[in-house]
């Protein structure tokens, strides 16, 4: 009987025993289930933040050359604009050049406009002589100041010759200074175009006309008097435009 009980003992011990190794083994095999699943899941965790990164940076890329593709066309736009502004600088230069001969060129054809223009004054009809003098001066003054511009000096010159062709094409009565054997007197002038240049004195008892051929004041008949009268007030606008009989110079033969 006693050996039977230690044997039942011993049995029971053993039993327990292997019922404790077994419980370990379940556990460790639940903790490395467990472990498993929560390294899985980490995996997964990683695996999705990696694919979230991985469209983000698609879409960056996607973005960046969506980019890239404007910054391409507007820079091929900028060479055509850069080139078309080529073109259109050497132009330019091209101009300025052709400016800077012009007035090279023009400047020595003012300065001979202006002496013509002075020559034929002076061989003129000696009417108005202080007034186109003084225009003349002028234009010669306008020639030696820098800041005036080419254009400018050309315009006031063709304008000189302007009022000059004019004068053929109007009758114009003014008060003046008739120079004559070295006196002066003032007198009335009428200027008929280029075609006569008559005179009166203020006190109406002597009139007269510029010879153009001698170059000389001639004085006129008393019959001239109420008809250059009348003309020198329609040139004034005091009467009505009317037909008046005055004599007038033969054309210059130039035969």
């Amino acid at each position: 009987m006693r050996t039977a009980c230690m044997l039942f003992i011993a049995l029971g011990t053993v039993g327990i025993s292997g019922e404790s190794a077994a419980q370990q083994t379940v556990d460790d095999a639940v903790r490395l289930q467990s472990s498993s699943i929560e390294t899985s899941a980490e995996v997964q965790e990683r695996i999705d933040a990696l694919d979230d990164e991985t469209r983000q940076m698609l879409e960056e890329y996607r973005a960046a050359m969506t980019q890239v593709s404007d910054l391409n066309a507007y820079n091929d736009q900028l060479e055509r604009l850069v080139g078309t502004q080529r073109v259109e600088l050497a132009d330019y230069e091209r101009q300025f050049n052709d400016i800077e001969v012009t007035k090279r060129r023009i400047l020595p054809l003012i300065v001979r406009q202006i002496d013509v223009l002075d020559e034929f004054v002076g061989l003129d009809m000696p009417f108005l002589v202080d007034e186109r003098a003084l225009r003349i001066a002028e234009l010669r003054n306008l020639l030696e100041r820098p800041e005036v511009p080419t254009s400018e000096k050309y315009r006031r010159v063709s304008e000189a010759y302007q009022i000059e062709l004019d004068y053929g094409h109007t009758i114009e009565a003014y008060e003046g200074e008739l120079e004559d054997n070295g006196e002066s007197r003032t007198v009335n002038f009428l200027r008929f175009g280029r075609l006569g240049l008559y005179y009166m004195t203020l006190d109406g008892l002597e009139i007269g006309f510029y010879n153009a051929q001698t170059g000389e004041w001639e004085r006129l008949d008393s019959e001239y008097l109420q008809p250059l009268d009348r003309a020198i007030r329609i040139a004034r606008k005091q009467l009505p435009p009317d037909l008046v009989r005055l004599p007038v110079p033969a054309p210059e033969n130039r035969t």
